[in-house]
């Protein structure tokens, strides 16, 4: 069975915002959150979605991100309607977030198109 991957960015420097975003979207507490040196990361895996979620540093001054990748059973409009439920919780923290997503095989072969949120 096919499976959809998906990545994006959350504008933040706050790895506790993007928890908050993370636990109104997913609708739980059990986010697996590590503080390492290199940045904060966080993952969450149920049987259907595997999500990671870390910290990428800005050498440049720029607006510090996480970067988020990860991937879902189901359908690309079920991939859709999740990752615009992410957006909407991203707006409701004043946190920009863009997403990409595409259906892949087992093997991480790209099968359709890639789609893109804002």
């Amino acid at each position: 069975m096919n499976k959809i991957a998906f990545y994006g960015s959350l504008e933040s420097d706050n790895y506790k915002a993007i928890a908050s975003v993370l636990k109104n979207w997913l609708k739980t507490e059990e986010l697996d959150i590590k503080i390492r040196l290199g940045g904060e990361e966080i993952v969450y895996e149920n049987e259907q979605l595997y999500l990671y979620c870390y910290n990428a540093v800005s050498n440049e001054g720029g607006v510090q991100s996480f970067l988020l990748e990860g991937n879902m059973s189901g359908s690309l409009d079920e991939a859709k309607a999740l990752l615009q439920k992410l957006i909407k919780s991203c707006n409701n923290e004043y946190i920009t977030g863009n997403f990409e997503y595409v259906e892949i095989t087992e093997v991480g072969d790209e099968v359709s198109d890639q789609f893109y949120l804002k």
